[in-house]
């Protein structure tokens, strides 16, 4: 009922490590939190099969949504509403041994000699559940039931934990196992609490409610925009140096050609410095001298702008169906 978001905030984190040098000292960070981002998503979707398994007539699934209890705002992988109960999935792709230490409240990965700790899982989505308690309460819903499980995406993970096993086994599962739990859940939860009706209604609420994380990297990792590298990106060898040449983009690397490579380099300073440009700001980030050139290039693009001169800004769009794929 609610696909995967298009994921915003990673082609943010990869369009920032483009136009980040190298030897930044924030490179190998960036570089390090996109790559658990992009595992995140991957488990996530990797979740979409077992869940196919779902009989869709009794079951309405909802994946990446964020919503708030009127507090604080909190993020839920996979909710799953039946009539019977809620479902909160909490997806991990993370590889090695994973202990999952209640004694110090935190998940342990041991990979290759190496050992990091973790924030907890479990207690993440007894949070998630009590944050949706109390908004399903504002919301004068009864008392449905919320089950919570915390879902092992990578395969080659080796699962371990401390006392009490027998609870963290029942709260932490392997994806392939998904279809079975929720059987189990099944025979445990006979008691109808909604109807058919108001499951699609309570989904199509949260959908409305949902606010999509939209988060300013530059700030997240103390970068300054004068840190970005500027240019125009080839789309054929990716350089960042073609020159503007009577109306089309040139690449002095490999002499591809482009009418419109503007507008990527346009989208990504959209998304990592602002929605809105001026002129002078374009020519900066394009790298282009000629002020007309500029402004008849922002001008075609039909744009929204305020202001007259020097002090016009252009608006900005930012394309999510670009991120879809």
């Amino acid at each position: 009922m609610k696909e995967h978001d298009p994921p915003l905030h990673l082609h943010k984190l990869s369009t920032l490590l483009d136009r980040l040098p190298s030897h930044h000292l924030r490179f190998e960070e960036v570089k390090e939190q996109l790559s658990m981002y992009q595992a995140g998503i991957s488990g996530e979707k990797s979740i979409d099969f077992p869940l196919s398994f779902l009989d869709d007539k009794r079951f309405s699934i909802y994946h990446d949504l964020r919503i708030s209890d009127g507090v604080h705002h909190f993020q839920i992988d996979t909710l799953v509403i039946s009539q019977h109960y809620l479902l909160i999935l909490e997806v991990k792709n993370i590889s090695g041994t994973l202990n999952f230490d209640t004694t110090f409240n935190q998940l342990i990965r041991i990979s290759d000699t190496k050992e990091e700790a973790f924030p907890n899982p479990l207690t993440q989505v007894e949070r998630q559940r009590s944050q949706l308690r109390a908004l399903l309460q504002k919301m004068k819903i009864p008392e449905v039931p919320i089950e919570t499980l915390i879902v092992v995406a990578n395969r080659r993970a080796v699962l371990k934990a401390t006392e009490p096993v027998q609870f963290i086994s029942s709260k932490v599962i392997r994806s392939e196992y998904l279809p079975t739990k929720v059987k189990s859940l099944d025979q445990r939860y006979g008691e109808l609490w909604l109807t058919m009706k108001e499951v699609r209604k309570l989904g199509r609420t949260f959908v409305k409610l949902h606010e999509p994380l939209d988060r300013d990297v530059l700030k997240r990792f103390s970068i300054s925009r004068n840190d970005l590298l500027v240019g125009v990106a080839c789309p054929e060898c990716a350089r960042l140096a073609m020159r503007r040449l009577h109306g089309r983009w040139y690449c002095e690397r490999c002499g591809a050609y482009s009418r419109d490579a503007h507008l990527r380099a346009l989208q990504d300073y959209a998304l990592l410095v602002s929605r809105e440009i001026t002129n002078q700001e374009a020519r900066r980030f394009l790298r282009m001298d000629s002020v007309s050139a500029a402004s008849k290039m922002l001008r075609a693009m039909n744009l929204h702008c305020e202001g007259i001169k020097k002090g016009r800004k252009y608006y900005l769009e930012v394309d999510l169906n670009r991120f879809s794929q």
